[in-house]
């Protein structure tokens, strides 16, 4: 099992067009195989400041959605509204 880990920074102003995109990718990755659970959240001191923490059974599921063309498409309707590129990071149990 991994877990994934997605940094990202908003444009001011951008918060509800980002939630509801995120909403509909995380409805996406629901069907992807090896996808288990996932969860947005915003930093409390930086509100532009999102992170998305998603676990998935192994690299090679993620691998497999992250170059998936509904996550393609997803990313495409965020990308306008970053401030920053989003930041991966992929985590396993030490």
């Amino acid at each position: 099992m991994i877990r994934v880990l997605i940094e990202r920074w908003l444009i001011p102003g951008m918060d509800e067009q980002f939630r509801v995109a995120m909403r509909g990718m995380r409805q996406d990755a629901l069907h992807a195989a090896g996808y288990i659970s996932g969860e947005t959240l915003r930093d409390v001191a930086v509100s532009e400041h999102y992170v998305v923490i998603s676990t998935w059974r192994a690299k090679r599921d993620w691998d497999a959605w992250a170059v998936s063309a509904a996550r393609e498409t997803a990313r495409e309707c965020i990308r306008p509204m970053l401030a920053a590129e989003e930041r991966t990071t992929i985590l396993e149990p030490a």
